[in-house]
């Protein structure tokens, strides 16, 4: 605290006694802690006199039982939130002082939220409030294959128990940005956020990339760098081969073509002359069974008469 806030806080402390009077002082830019840390929240009595009439208490905004009670001298953990117990505490040697600030060990991601600290004594209560924010460090960066796409790789990068949820981007080694898919986050049962972002990286790009995860709220860059091999990449058709395999490729379907005619009037021909023999041979049975026919003068028809 600086000089002139001390010297206020003193006075205030002077004429609060003089009425039979206390306040309690929270920090109003509120607090920062890391998952799995320890935290202290602040909190100062004025005057720093903590008597055994006094009943000092912790509660986090969204809970029915309170985070820390202490009166006649001990915690009452019976009072106390199970979630805080064996984890919240007061400084034992600081409290009567009027020091009551609270300390929580292994911070969870569900600790973030609001808190007041109060203090009572008979009718009398004071009671300030702050705001505990919780930030989670994740995990190293993964970098892996995810298969191919088209004439490039597909490389998938990977970090997990991040809270807030961080940037993540890929980059080429002449620091552009490289064109990717949108960043996916995954929420944990914990309320941690997983992190992944795929990118597709083509032979012509340069063989070294990286993948870098930006978390703005505690000012951290890290990265992963990886190196391609030309060997990774599938492989390609030349340039100049393209127009040679579209030649060679024509010229077969011409070729069969041809094949398929030539089969075709074959086919045909042969047909034909199956027909032909089929005739001819029908006619020849025809001309083997001729009969010879005399007509009767008297009865034949006169048409058939004048040719007789």
């Amino acid at each position: 605290m600086g000089v002139v806030h001390c010297a206020v806080l003193l006075l205030n402390g002077i004429l609060s006694s003089a009425h039979g009077e206390f306040l309690v002082i929270v920090p109003g830019d509120g607090f920062v802690a890391t998952v799995g840390g320890d935290v202290v929240l602040e909190c100062q009595l004025v005057p720093h006199i903590l008597t055994s009439d006094m009943v000092v208490q912790w509660r986090k905004t969204g809970l029915i039982s309170p985070v820390l009670v202490y009166r006649h001298g001990h915690n009452d953990t019976l009072a106390q939130h199970q979630d805080y117990r064996a984890r919240a505490e007061l400084f034992k040697d600081e409290v009567t002082k009027g020091n009551i600030s609270l300390r929580i060990k292994n911070v969870r991601r569900s600790d973030e939220g609001e808190y007041t600290c109060s203090v009572t004594e008979g009718t009398e209560y004071e009671g300030s409030a702050a705001q505990l924010q919780v930030r989670a460090l994740g995990s190293l960066i993964r970098i892996r294959l995810q298969g191919y796409q088209g004439d490039g790789i597909q490389l998938v990068c990977k970090s997990s128990g991040w809270y807030p949820g961080p940037e993540m981007l890929w980059i080429c080694e002449d620091g552009q940005v490289l064109p990717q898919a949108e960043t996916m986050y995954h929420e944990d049962t914990e309320g941690l956020v997983n992190v992944e972002r795929n990118v597709t990286v083509m032979r012509q790009s340069t063989n070294k990339i990286k993948c870098v995860v930006q978390y703005r709220w505690l000012n951290i860059e890290r990265e992963a760098i990886v190196k391609i091999s030309d060997d990774i990449f599938p492989a390609g058709v030349p340039d100049w081969a393209l127009p040679l395999v579209l030649t060679i490729c024509l010229l077969i379907a011409a070729y069969v073509a041809v094949i398929y005619w030539n089969v075709k009037q074959n086919r045909r021909i042969k047909e034909l002359e199956r027909r032909k023999s089929i005739v001819e041979n029908e006619w020849k049975r025809i001309r083997g069974h001729q009969v010879s026919v005399t007509l009767d003068v008297e009865t034949a028809h006169p048409q058939y008469l004048m040719g007789i």
